[in-house]
């Protein structure tokens, strides 16, 4: 053998040592990162979650707002039917009135969401470690919010005894909607909701003539009719 052979031979050794220290240095670094993401991907999903929720619900409590800036009153939601004596006989609902509210709300919501959706939200990696220290510190975890479905909105009465011969009643609207949390190594979809009163009024009945005092449960506050 040459000597040339034997530098061509050398040559070809250390490529092929090269070629796998690289290789290893590669299936180390790919170990590493699955190591990472496994441990990490949770953490991030867990602060991305509360930070996405947290600006979805401030979205939809102003969606609410928007909805109720012209101002809503009880009588625009319930109707009051009155017996011979002046007393209350009957609670309804104004059905149409609560739907084109509800309307308002959803297309408000909508609309909020999808522009919230443009938005970039970072979470810095630093936070995922627990500590106050590096807590702002680190590469930002790029964070989308897409909404998906519908929006959804409910209205939920409450009855709450505020006196012997009182009951105060409080009309709810809520909107619920589906988002979608995106971070490069995944996604995940929760729920969000936000509710705000939006009319109340105080039954006042007839004034007994004894009061027992008595802490009345939810449930049976909501049978009062």
């Amino acid at each position: 053998m040459t000597a040339a052979d034997i530098k061509k031979y050398s040559r070809r050794v250390r490529r092929r040592r090269l070629l796998r220290r690289a290789l290893l240095l590669l299936l180390l670094l790919l170990a590493l990162f699955l190591l990472i993401d496994r441990n990490f991907r949770p953490l991030v999903f867990s602060l991305a979650e509360a930070r996405s929720a947290a600006m979805a619900s401030q979205v939809l409590s102003g969606a609410l707002a928007e909805a109720t800036q012209d101002g809503v009153t009880y009588e625009d939601l319930m109707n009051v039917k009155m017996d011979q004596n002046g007393q209350v006989a009957l609670l309804s609902a104004n059905t149409m009135a609560m739907n084109r509210l509800a309307t308002r709300a959803g297309d408000a919501a909508l609309r909020r969401l999808n522009n919230m959706s443009s938005e970039r939200v970072t979470v810095p990696l630093g936070a995922v470690l627990g500590t106050t220290l590096f807590s702002g510190s680190g590469p930002g975890v790029p964070v989308s919010i897409v909404p998906i479905g519908s929006i959804f909105t409910d209205f939920a009465t409450e009855f709450e005894a505020c006196g012997i011969n009182q009951t105060r009643h409080k009309v709810y609207l809520q909107v619920t909607a589906n988002i979608r949390i995106v971070i490069p190594t995944g996604a995940k979809t929760t729920q969000v909701s936000a509710n705000m009163l939006v009319a109340e009024s105080i039954i006042v009945g007839r004034v007994p003539e004894g009061f027992v005092g008595y802490d009345l449960t939810e449930e049976e506050l909501n049978m009062v009719p």
